[in-house]
């Protein structure tokens, strides 16, 4: 089994003038893939879907998000924007096993916050 794609989906994109904030969803690759111990990959800037309808890669982003709020109905998402990781855990605070992904992550609501810093 390969492990589970996670794919960003940009549904509100806005400059303030100094940082690009990015508001979407997230979805995981259902069961048939696996998670990972520790997260699995996921690269914000080359793996965005233009949901914002602002063209791809989004305007004015070139490095990862410095700031990511990632929540689910039944999970809560950590990136690492160092190693491009997303780690989900459930809301007791246990991060997803290893193996075959749960239904309940695949066909999880999964909304996040990005901020990035604006390329000058």
């Amino acid at each position: 089994m390969a492990e589970a794609k996670i794919t960003p989906t940009s549904k509100k994109v806005w400059d303030d003038g100094k940082k690009i904030h990015v508001v979407g969803l997230l979805t995981v690759a259902p069961a048939a893939d696996t998670y990972t111990a520790g997260g699995n990959a996921l690269d914000f800037v080359a793996n965005m879907v233009d949901g914002a309808g602002l063209g791809i890669p989004l305007p004015g982003i070139g490095s990862q998000p410095f700031y990511a709020e990632v929540q689910g109905l039944a999970y809560i998402g950590q990136y690492n924007p160092t190693t491009k990781k997303m780690k989900f855990v459930a809301f007791g605070g246990t991060e997803v096993t290893a193996g075959a992904v749960p239904a309940g992550l695949s066909g999880d609501t999964i909304t996040f916050y990005l901020i990035f810093d604006k390329m000058m």
